[in-house]
């Protein structure tokens, strides 16, 4: 999902660097794409004397996608990795940011029965770096989760579309970490038990995050009153 995401949220941030050709990243999107590649490739093989390389650079980037507010720090980061320059100053990040990871790596491998295989990420890698090129080989590589100490205490949930219809599916189009082809799959499941609305917007969390006031004015509403659209809803940017 990683993988997808990247290629579907990527094209907002090249616009922006092609728009602003300052950061002498190129001047169309698709020159800023190739300019990715580029660099990537150079630090792989040569990474900066800070440590910077290809797979962090990678990593870097598709944590900066979340948010458009971050471009404008992305596309400075990308100058100075190209041109060797000082690297751009970056806030700091959260407070006991192992605790957060930490947990988050609890509840995703306990959720699910990961592949223990390493020959099934290698076989993984190897498909996703040709079909989502720009991260795929990192999206389908191996987690701390294929060697958890234990089992899921319980099976998956199995989500159908008997129970009740009160479930509503926010989804910005060009999500770079979860990606519409999962929201489309869970809106199949649930059937007339849920309504989606999409926004035509990139970057991670819609409501009350991206100012859009068609899919913040359908939440509140529901959260205030339970009341959701009769169909399913596409909010324009």
């Amino acid at each position: 999902m990683l993988s997808r995401g990247v290629e579907d949220r990527f094209p907002d941030f090249a616009k922006f660097a092609a728009a602003h050709p300052e950061y002498g990243l190129g001047r169309t999107p698709e020159q800023v794409r190739a300019k990715y590649f580029d660099l990537a490739a150079r630090l792989d093989a040569k990474p900066r004397p800070e440590g910077f390389n290809g797979v962090l650079f990678r990593e870097i980037t598709f944590a900066e996608l979340y948010y458009d507010k971050r471009m404008p720090w992305l596309a400075e980061f990308w100058r100075a990795l190209d041109t060797g320059g000082p690297l751009p100053e970056s806030p700091p990040g959260p407070p006991n940011v192992e605790n957060m990871l930490a947990s988050q790596l609890h509840v995703i491998c306990n959720d699910s029965d990961w592949p223990e295989s390493v020959r099934t990420y290698q076989r993984n890698v190897a498909i996703d770096r040709v079909r989502f090129p720009m991260f795929g080989a990192a999206g389908a590589n191996i987690t701390p989760c294929a060697f958890w100490p234990s089992e899921p205490s319980e099976p998956p949930v199995r989500i159908t579309d008997r129970g009740p219809s009160n479930v509503l599916i926010l989804q910005n189009l060009r999500d770079p970490a979860t990606p519409p082809a999962g929201a489309r799959q869970l809106r199949k499941a649930f059937g007339d038990r849920a309504r989606m609305v999409t926004a035509d917007q990139g970057g991670h969390l819609a409501y009350l995050f991206m100012k859009n006031r068609c899919v913040n004015d359908i939440a509140t509403e529901f959260l205030v009153t339970g009341e959701r659209p009769r169909l399913d809803v596409a909010c324009p940017a």
